[in-house]
């Protein structure tokens, strides 16, 4: 269903902040929204790795645990530690906003690295389940599918980057 408002006419009482002033609303109720995408990525990805460690602490290949291999204790580093490194930019960006100072750019920044590290690390976690990561009974086949989403809303990916690139060059005049 598509909503089309021409011409309307509202009670002054009726309108919310300034006439014309509704982007700049949507703007600041973005910055919410997208620190919460952020902070359920970071927290979903902890869970996924979780799966992911406690399998490879469990599961026995050639005579050992997989999680000595090599191959899989360096994707379960590297997990963890976009993990942190998407917690901790997402923190910083919440306390800007705290603060009450100019947090645009660090809030997109987060929700960039966040949305796009949680498709990462459902991959790897996916990649050391093997074939069994994808069947039902586990529940990373959903975690990968529903990483794809945080990705799109609340300012796809390429917006991201957008809002990012425009608040660097805006502070050097281009």
């Amino acid at each position: 269903m598509i909503l089309e408002f021409d011409d309307c006419r509202l009670p002054q009482a009726q309108v919310l902040g300034e006439v014309d002033g509704g982007f700049e609303v949507m703007n600041t109720w973005l910055y919410a929204t997208r620190i919460t995408v952020a902070t359920m990525s970071v927290g979903r990805a902890r869970r996924v790795f979780d799966y992911a460690l406690n399998y490879a602490a469990e599961r026995e290949q050639f005579g050992q645990k997989i999680g000595k291999f090599q191959g899989v204790s360096f994707q379960l580093a590297d997990m963890i530690t976009e993990i942190d490194a998407a917690d901790l930019l997402t923190l910083a960006a919440a306390n800007r906003l705290d603060l009450a100072m100019p947090a645009n750019r660090e809030i997109a920044s987060a929700k960039l690295y966040a949305s796009e590290m949680l498709s990462r690390v459902t991959d790897a976690a996916i990649q050391i389940h093997g074939g069994m990561g994808l069947m039902d009974d586990y529940p990373l086949e959903r975690f990968w599918r529903d990483a794809r989403v945080e990705r799109i809303w609340d300012g796809t990916s390429e917006i991201q980057r957008h809002i990012i690139s425009r608040d660097l060059l805006r502070a050097l005049g281009a």
